[in-house]
């Protein structure tokens, strides 16, 4: 799903969020993937984290935890991540369809930052990560009261609804249907599947139903048979071609099914549209 965002716009709202908070703030599509921050880097300790491939697979389990969590909730979530860093993420829904998710975090209780440092020190030790890097880094740590972090999770949740009324983020939707048709025109023969499409346009199968949904009003199955019916009423009127041909050019391997959805979807039968518009 392609979004189009409004870049400097939505730097000038992070950049505001870290100046009035003190913390990092990041943009995630909805395959997960990081397509802006503020600031640009990771915290030191995060550094050290994504810098090591095993603690780097736990930081994506934890992003992919907090994502999932959200979908299902469609609300904000204030976690701790696998190494002890509080983090809270929010979903950014364009009219109930998940298009991405905001994030903010790397952050420390401070009540709780003898536990955390304790935790710290054993992933280091488990993974073998060099003391000095270790304690240098967790100086830089943002420790905040659980009330500054419960202010901040609410500040986010506004932002999410801010992003997405002034339009900082937003699906492209009229790219998307063309390339949904374009592809449909062109494998209108075929038994085009929702697995085919999910791959096609590097989606969700529960994504693209939404979207179908929304963005078309009806589900996606039903606007294949659509499709197909409008190519069929074209041959139909262009070409002399025998109904049966017709049928199978459009896609329907069955004729006796492609009669049935014709008349229904045209209000009379192939023939006598024929008939009429020749």
């Amino acid at each position: 799903m392609t979004l189009r965002l409004k870049v400097e716009k939505l730097q000038e709202l992070m950049r505001d969020f870290h100046i009035l908070t003190g913390i990092r703030i990041v943009i995630f599509d909805n395959d997960y993937q990081e397509i802006i921050a503020y600031p640009e880097p990771h915290s030191d300790f995060c550094n050290i984290m994504h810098s090591n491939p095993k603690t780097r697979m736990e930081c994506l389990k934890s992003n992919e935890y907090s994502f999932e969590t959200c979908k299902k909730s469609n609300q904000i979530l204030i976690y701790q991540c696998h190494a002890g860093l509080v983090e809270a993420t929010a979903p950014l829904l364009d009219a109930g369809v998940i298009i991405g998710y905001i994030m903010i975090g790397q952050i420390i209780d401070d009540k709780e930052q003898i536990n955390a440092l304790k935790g710290f020190f054993q992933i280091c030790n488990q993974y073998n990560i060099s003391s000095d890097e270790y304690f240098t880094a967790i100086d830089n740590i943002t420790y905040c009261s659980k009330e500054q972090i419960l202010a901040a999770a609410k500040i986010l949740e506004a932002c999410t609804f801010y992003v997405l009324f002034k339009d900082l983020i937003s699906i492209e939707k009229d790219r998307f249907i063309y390339q949904l048709n374009h592809y449909i025109d062109q494998h209108i023969h075929d038994d085009i599947s929702v697995q085919q499409l999910c791959e096609e346009f590097n989606i969700g199968r529960t994504k693209l139903y939404e979207i179908s949904s929304h963005y078309l009003g009806i589900g996606i199955g039903e606007h294949i048979r659509n499709k197909r019916i409008e190519k069929a009423k074209y041959l139909l009127k262009n070409t002399s071609s025998r109904i049966t041909d017709i049928a199978n050019l459009v896609g329907f391997q069955d004729y006796n099914y492609f009669c049935r959805v014709f008349k229904k979807i045209v209000t009379m039968s192939a023939k006598q549209y024929r008939i009429k518009n020749q």
